[in-house]
């Protein structure tokens, strides 16, 4: 409320001067006490039970919630991944010695498991991390444990919306890029054909992004909100609609492009000094090999460090968007002081 009018105060006239001091001008009296400053509210106050405030979330409060979510539970975070990549690098240096004819179906298959079993972890991942995550926003630590037993009843659900995005991203590419790959083959590369196909990729790369941000958050939900996998593409896409596609798409790229040069920042010195450790060791016969060894090492380190991020910015993405459009602040608000039921188990 607006600060009530000061009265002016006006005492009475000096009756005589302090001794030293100057006789005041005739009628001389105190100025006015002056108005006191309105009332403000008080700025930086905010209720936070956990890794976030429980307002509309900003890309610095989004970025600083993931780094002490990823300090504070180390095991659940950077454990996971290093075990998730470490299982999915192992899986890929296992190589079948078949002759070519005794390859056939089963030999096809097998040497198909590793990339699998790799794709599998990654998507178990993305899931154990939105679930610690979500237990940071309520203020929760959990280990490796309670997150597993948290997320595994929901692996079949985050399965099949790789699945689906797999088929999904199959038929766009075949929508897009048929039509001139057709023409290409039947009438030769021209004029027309290189330029339908210019248009399709650049179609294509704005199919992708735009795609790729209205599914942001498919994750999140499985896990989150216990849905299944053609629900959560349907929430995901509800969540992505209108304005906040923008933000999302922002977030997101920005994200990826500082991933991306962490990632070289740990590779490149790695593989570097690893290449001179072998010559000046005398290991120029085995130098592929060696290469091979030290790009696994550092793609794991690089892994370790950069995956708990981006897959914690998406969880976080979910959480904020729905404060801004379902008022998630307040349950989590009622939840944190009342004892209610949380949003997600």
């Amino acid at each position: 409320p607006p600060a009530p009018p000061a009265e002016a105060v006006t005492p009475p006239p000096y009756a005589a001067p302090p001794p030293g001091c100057p006789v005041p001008p005739a009628g001389y009296a105190a100025p006015p006490h002056p108005a006191g400053p309105r009332p403000q509210a008080y700025a930086g106050l905010e209720f936070r039970p956990g890794i976030i405030p429980l307002r509309p979330l900003g890309l610095g409060d989004i970025y600083g919630a993931v780094t002490k979510a990823v300090r504070g539970n180390v095991a659940a975070t950077m454990g996971l991944a290093l075990l998730t990549a470490l299982g999915a690098w192992v899986a890929n240096q296992e190589t079948l010695e078949l002759d070519s004819e005794e390859f056939g179906l089963y030999g096809t298959i097998g040497s198909s498991l590793p990339t699998v079993g790799s794709l599998l972890a990654s998507i178990a991942l993305t899931g154990f991390l939105a679930y610690v995550i979500g237990q940071a926003v309520l203020g929760r630590k959990v280990g490796i444990g309670e997150t597993w037993d948290g997320t595994r009843r929901r692996l079949p659900a985050l399965a099949g919306a790789v699945v689906l995005t797999l088929v999904g991203a199959v038929a766009v590419i075949a929508a897009i890029l048929g039509v001139p790959i057709a023409l290409a083959v039947s009438q030769g590369f021209n004029g027309l054909t290189v330029m339908l196909l210019v248009l399709a990729v650049l179609l294509l790369v704005v199919a992708y992004l735009f795609l790729w941000t209205r599914t942001a958050f498919v994750t999140s939900v499985i896990v989150l909100e216990g849905r299944g996998a053609f629900t959560a593409f349907a929430r995901s896409w509800r969540l992505t609609s209108g304005t906040p596609f923008w933000r999302i798409l922002g977030i997101r790229l920005l994200t990826s492009v500082i991933v991306s040069t962490v990632a070289q920042v740990i590779v490149l010195p790695i593989a570097l000094f690893g290449v001179l450790g072998i010559i000046a060791l005398g290991g120029e016969s085995q130098i592929f090999m060696w290469q091979a060894v030290l790009g696994g090492i550092s793609g794991l380190i690089s892994a370790v460090i950069t995956t708990p991020f981006s897959a914690g910015v998406d969880a976080l993405l979910t959480v904020g968007q729905r404060i801004r459009r379902e008022g998630l602040d307040v349950q989590l608000i009622h939840t944190a002081q009342h004892g209610g039921p949380p949003p997600w188990p």
